[in-house]
């Protein structure tokens, strides 16, 4: 039986942002806790590649304005390495925006912010704030020109009441409440959800990446464990069990990881059917490594 997406769903997410940049700026304002000028522009799933042959990033939500640019990306679910992925979020936006002669002045300001569902940094906050500053003397300033935030949905009751309590709640739970940006958003997914052909669609994609990702975590755990008992076996049979257990486990679990965060590459690059056929086909898997690698 077919069901409603939610808005912290991606390709919900995705919808409401590009359709809606009244809205789409009023939750960057409330992330940020800043003004946020008129939004010139949003591109849903827009895909970065800093040059030919190199890793391309495909940006939920980038947005421009008339003095700024901005990503907002939805997380539903824990992933390794997020400092580094925004830091070639950076890196991409960044040569991206500025043109060949252009002086590195050009640069726009330009603010990340991932709206998470789960805590990345196990603190229990609800918001995390990342800025470039001097160690030796805090007057110090680098003008460097970008702020990523990470906001941590699960947390929200910490918050006191206000805009940025009522949306990470709205996205924790879907419940609405008094402020206009919840109300407001609540109204435009369920008009969203009337397109039952999109609808369909979104579910599916949905699905297939769920797979992707359970198969992922069923392929590294099995990893582990055909690791794990190999080496005991093999490590009674010649009196070294310690050594070969944890030798085998992680081999195993060295490639078991390997395919998962190839797994997980592939499916932010959008490359769904690359995925699929990369879980159950080893030969065309090193072919991907070895382009993804290059």
């Amino acid at each position: 039986m077919s069901r409603n997406l939610l808005f912290s769903e991606y390709p919900m997410f995705d919808r409401i942002m590009e359709e809606r940049p009244d809205l789409c700026r009023r939750v960057l304002e409330t992330a940020l806790g800043v003004p946020v000028d008129e939004v010139r522009n949003v591109v849903a799933e827009r895909t970065l590649q800093p040059r030919v042959g190199s890793h391309g990033v495909r940006l939920d939500a980038w947005v421009r304005t008339s003095d700024a640019l901005y990503d907002v990306e939805m997380q539903t679910y824990s992933r390794e390495g997020l400092g580094r992925r925004m830091r070639y979020y950076q890196s991409a936006m960044d040569t991206a925006m500025l043109r060949p002669g252009a002086t590195y002045d050009s640069l726009p300001e330009s603010f990340i912010v991932f709206i998470c569902l789960h805590d990345e940094f196990k603190e229990g906050l609800p918001v995390y704030t990342f800025d470039m500053i001097c160690d030796e003397s805090g007057s110090v300033v680098l003008g460097h020109g970008f702020k990523w935030v990470v906001l941590n949905a699960s947390a929200w009751e910490m918050l006191p009441d206000g805009p940025l309590r009522g949306l990470l709640r709205y996205v924790a739970t879907e419940e609405v409440g008094g402020d206009g940006l919840t109300a407001d958003l609540a109204a435009a997914v369920e008009a969203a959800n009337e397109d039952a052909p999109w609808r369909e669609e979104s579910l599916v994609m949905l699905t297939l990446e769920e797979d992707m990702r359970a198969q992922g975590r069923l392929l590294q755990k099995k990893g582990r464990e055909e690791g794990l008992a190999e080496g005991r076996a093999e490590g009674r049979a010649e009196g070294r069990a310690e050594g070969r257990a944890e030798g085998r486990a992680a081999g195993r679990a060295e490639g078991a990881d390997q395919l998962g965060k190839l797994i997980a590459q592939l499916m932010d690059a959008g490359r769904f059917e690359d995925a699929r056929r990369a879980a159950t086909d080893a030969e065309y898997r090193e072919e991907l490594l070895e382009e993804l690698d290059s």
